[in-house]
């Protein structure tokens, strides 16, 4: 009895100590099976094979890339400083010949950043000597053996555990997280010019690609806002064509009441990040005297607990954060979990280069109360390096063909960028 009881305690003690590891490194589920079987409402058992690790299929090799190129330089708001962008793109290799890859942003006002780059380079032989290919496994793992790991870095590794594990799946991955549709209706997400005119030309020019919803960076001065407002409200009245605000959190809630009381309430369906992310009160009661749908920034705040309190707050009509910021999914599908309940929409963040926009987008086509796709402009220069990284047919974007994320890089076509680092 004296045995048993011990054993009790003993078995409650590991069952304690995993739990708070696990709270501790922002883990809900223990493994990739449990969280995808909670997510997606079926057994996901029938993929736990893809999983496991053996010594037969541990990682085996890790290569690194980072490049940029001046044509994804671009401002959000007026302040005067450009952001230079960089594509880290991760790939692991097996020792059975099965590839996972992954790409996460890094941008920065100071020119090119190989930062994120770095950093990963310094977790290379961590990530081969683990017993684990199991993505949430490996995220715990990694939190507690290098908890100053940024949530890029964790984002890129996750991110290519999961498209590792599709891949031996020969499943899209957003398949395997229990999709029901291959697209999704896109906006043009437009970054900020000096003039209306160059706005206006730009919805000009991304409307011969077929898409009919846009979203502009603005100055976050309500002077140059209203005059944008006008002109569009003047221009596309009683036209198909629909537009979105993205404030950078550059207002007060008096400035965002008059802002948003100038909308054309048939032409503007969204307002983005108006104030402050955490003002969760004045966000409610924004979205009480608006008739446009209001959501937050979701890029600097992004926490289980954020998405919670807005979601107590009743703050708004859809939450709104990056795969690649947050973690990857392991961390993403908990977020969804938590807004699935809520019965509160996720409108994904999705700009970036190709792979970091594929990303969202398997998550995006793998939940149904996301409603759009954000894909940033100018295009061209987001798909650059990528053999497919062309998406969009007439308006919508369509999930590439293939396993994973489907993505195939031309690497000698990546190696030319502006700007280009490589490690293996």
């Amino acid at each position: 009895m004296i045995i048993i009881i011990c054993k009790f305690f003993i078995f409650n003690f590991l069952l304690i100590t995993i739990f708070f590891s696990n709270a501790l490194a922002g883990i809900a589920h223990t493994n990739a099976i449990e969280l995808l079987t909670e997510y997606s409402g079926k057994d996901a058992t029938k993929y736990q094979q893809y999983f496991q690790y053996s010594e037969k299929a541990k990682i085996v090799n890790i290569e690194l890339h980072a490049s940029g190129t001046k044509a994804m330089t671009a401002r959000y708001t007026d302040e005067p400083l450009p952001y230079d962008w960089v594509n880290n793109i991760l790939k692991i290799e097996t020792a059975d010949d099965f590839l996972g890859m992954s790409g996460v942003a890094t941008y920065s006002v100071k020119g090119f950043n190989d930062f994120h780059f770095q950093e990963m380079k310094t977790v290379t032989k961590l990530l081969k000597n683990l017993k684990t290919l199991d993505p949430v496994e490996v995220r715990a793992a990694l939190m507690e053996k290098r908890p100053d790991l940024s949530d890029e870095a964790l984002s890129a590794i996750d991110i290519a555990l999961w498209d590792l594990a599709a891949r031996k799946a020969g499943l899209p991955l957003h398949r395997m997280l229990g999709s029901k549709r291959n697209e999704i209706k896109a906006y043009a997400s437009i970054p900020f010019y000096e003039t209306i005119p160059e706005h206006l030309a730009a919805v000009d020019k991304y409307m011969k690609l077929g898409f009919k919803t846009f979203k502009f960076h603005i100055w976050g001065r309500i002077e140059e806002d209203a005059k944008l407002v006008k002109s569009v409200n003047d221009k596309f009245a009683n036209t198909e064509y629909r537009f979105m605000l993205d404030i950078e959190n550059a207002y007060d809630y008096d400035g965002a009441i008059q802002l948003g009381n100038m909308l054309d309430k048939k032409l503007f369906i969204w307002l983005e990040a108006p104030i402050n992310d955490k003002l969760f009160d004045q966000y409610r009661d924004l979205k009480n005297a608006l008739t446009m749908s209001l959501i937050p920034t979701g890029y600097q705040f992004y926490s289980a607990d954020f998405i919670r309190h807005g979601i107590k707050n009743n703050a708004w009509d859809a939450g709104r954060f990056d795969v690649t910021v947050v973690g990857g999914y392991s961390q993403a599908l908990e977020l969804m979990i938590i807004a699935n309940d809520a019965k509160l929409p996720i409108e994904v963040q999705s700009w970036g280069p190709t792979l970091s926009q594929a990303a969202n987008l398997h998550l995006i086509l793998a939940n149904e109360r996301t409603t759009f796709f954000e894909a940033p402009t100018p295009k061209e220069a987001f798909e650059f390096g990528m053999s497919n990284g062309d998406m969009l047919n007439e308006g919508k974007i369509i999930a590439p063909k293939g396993s994973g994320l489907g993505i195939k890089v031309d690497w000698d076509k990546l190696s030319t960028a502006d700007f280009y680092r490589s490690s293996n």
